[in-house]
C-alpha cells in the first residue's frame, strides 16, 4: 500500500512524499507522486500515530479497575483521538485493587487487540508525597520499596516500564530509584514537595523525567528552584505537559517547551475515568467529580481531578493557542515518549518502523488512522 501528501511529518519537516508500507512496516519513503498511490491525502498532514504515555482511563473505566472487557473497549476508542499506541497508568488506590487491576492488563497484553496497542503500565500513584496528593488519595499512600516495585512487576507481567515517584517521602534514601532503574523501569517525579536538592539526588540516582510538569510540584521560586525548577534545568531530563489552557496557561507551557526543546517535552492527556462523559456530577470507584463545561473534572474543595482530554486537542492547542513550534509539538507526542521509554521502531515515519500513522485535517481531527498498517 502507498498512501502520499504534500505535508508528511517526515525528518522533522512537512514535506512532500510518499510512504509505502507493507504488511505491518514501513517500508520505503518516495517523493511525492513517483509511483501510482492508492491514497492521495493531498495537503492534509501525515504524521507517526500519537502516543499517550499518560493516560488512566476512559468511559467510567480506569487502570485502577481494569477489566479485559473495558480494556478492549478503550483500545478500540483510542484511535478517534489520533492515539495508535498508550500505557495504562494506574494512580492512588487500595493495593489489591491496583494489584488486581496489573493481572488483567498482564493478561490483555499477552493477547491481540483491536485499535491502540497498550506498550506496559505507568505506576503515577500510589508512591505520592502528602504534600502534594492532588485529587489522589493519601489514604492509599505506599511508600515505595523494591519488595512493593518486584509485586506490582510480577502482577503486571514484567510489563511495569515507567513509575512516578514522590523523593520528598523517601527521607534521603534514594536506593528504590535505583533499583528501578537496574530493572530497566523509567523513573520520573511527581505529586511532590521536593526542593531542589532533593531533586538534585533523586536525577542522580536515575530519575529521567518530571510527571505533568507545573501540576502537583513545589513551583519555581527564585531562591529555592524547588521541583520545577529542577524539571526545568536538568536538560536530559523529560517533561510531561498538560497542555490544555486549563492545567497549564499557554504561556507557561509556551516557556516550558522553549526550554525543554524538541527533544524533551512529552505531551500527555491526563485523562481519567470521566472522559466520554457529559459536563455533570459522577460517583467513581475512588473519588467524585464534576465534570466541567470545560472538560475538565473536579473535587468538591474546587482540585483538579484529572481531564477528558484528547491527544489531538492537546497538540491542536500546543500549536495553535500555546504557539508552540511544530517540530517541538509533533515530537512531544510522537518520538520523544518512546525514546524517553526505549520503545524502539515507533514514533517517527522512517523506513522499518512500525506503519503506526495518523492523517489529521487542519484542525487536527483524524481523517485516517493506520496502526501496525491496518486502518481504523
Amino acid at each position: 500500500m502507498i498512501i502520499q501528501s504534500r505535508n508528511v511529518y517526515y525528518e522533522e519537516k512537512l514535506q512532500p512524499r510518499q510512504i509505502v508500507i507493507d504488511g505491518d512496516k514501513i517500508v520505503n519513503i518516495l517523493p511525492y507522486g513517483m509511483c501510482p498511490c492508492d491514497r492521495d491525502y493531498g495537503d492534509n498532514v501525515i504524521m507517526p500515530g500519537l502516543i499517550d504515555i499518560h493516560n488512566h482511563g476512559y468511559n467510567r473505566g480506569d487502570s485502577n479497575h481494569a477489566t479485559i472487557e473495558w480494556l478492549k473497549e478503550w483500545m478500540a476508542y483510542l484511535p478517534s483521538e489520533g492515539v495508535t499506541a498508550t500505557l495504562a497508568t494506574t494512580s492512588s488506590a487500595p493495593y489489591e485493587d491496583i494489584i488486581n487491576s496489573l493481572h488483567h492488563i498482564a493478561e490483555f497484553m499477552s493477547g491481540r487487540s483491536n485499535g491502540a496497542q497498550l506498550l506496559g503500565v505507568y505506576s503515577e500513584g500510589p508512591f505520592i508525597s502528602k504534600a502534594f496528593p492532588g485529587a489522589q488519595s493519601l489514604t492509599n499512600q505506599i511508600i515505595p520499596t523494591p519488595e512493593v516495585i518486584d509485586s506490582f512487576i510480577e502482577a503486571s507481567g514484567n510489563r511495569l516500564i515507567y513509575v512516578m515517584i514522590a523523593p520528598d517521602e523517601l527521607e534521603g534514601n534514594y536506593d528504590v530509584i535505583s533499583y528501578c532503574v537496574k530493572k530497566g523501569i523509567k523513573v520520573t517525579l511527581g505529586h511532590t514537595g521536593a526542593d531542589f536538592k532533593t531533586c538534585e539526588a533523586a536525577v542522580r540516582a536515575g530519575a529521567v523525567s518530571f510527571t505533568h510538569t507545573y501540576n502537583g510540584m513545589k513551583g519555581l521560586h527564585h531562591r529555592e528552584p524547588g521541583t520545577l525548577g529542577a524539571a526545568m534545568y536538568y536538560d536530559d531530563c523529560y517533561a510531561e505537559l498538560i497542555c490544555d489552557g486549563v492545567h497549564t496557561h499557554p504561556v507557561a507551557a509556551n516557556i516550558l517547551a522553549r526550554i525543554k526543546g524538541k527533544d524533551r517535552l512529552i505531551l500527555i492527556t491526563d485523562s481519567v475515568a470521566i472522559k466520554g462523559l457529559k459536563p455533570g456530577f459522577y460517583h467513581t470507584p475512588d473519588r467524585d467529580v464534576t465534570v466541567g463545561e470545560d472538560g475538565v473534572g473536579r473535587l468538591a474543595n474546587g482540585t483538579i481531578a484529572g481531564s477528558c482530554n484528547r491527544l489531538n486537542k492537546v497538540l491542536r492547542f500546543a500549536i495553535k493557542e500555546a504557539k508552540i513550534d511544530l517540530i517541538t509539538a509533533y515530537n512531544a507526542c510522537t518520538i520523544n515518549p518512546c525514546r524517553l521509554l526505549n520503545v524502539n521502531q515507533k514514533g517517527l515515519i522512517k523506513e522499518g518502523y512500525d506503519a503506526d500513522i495518523v492523517v489529521f485535517d487542519p484542525e487536527y481531527e483524524p481523517i485516517d488512522v493506520y496502526i501496525m498498517g491496518e486502518k481504523f
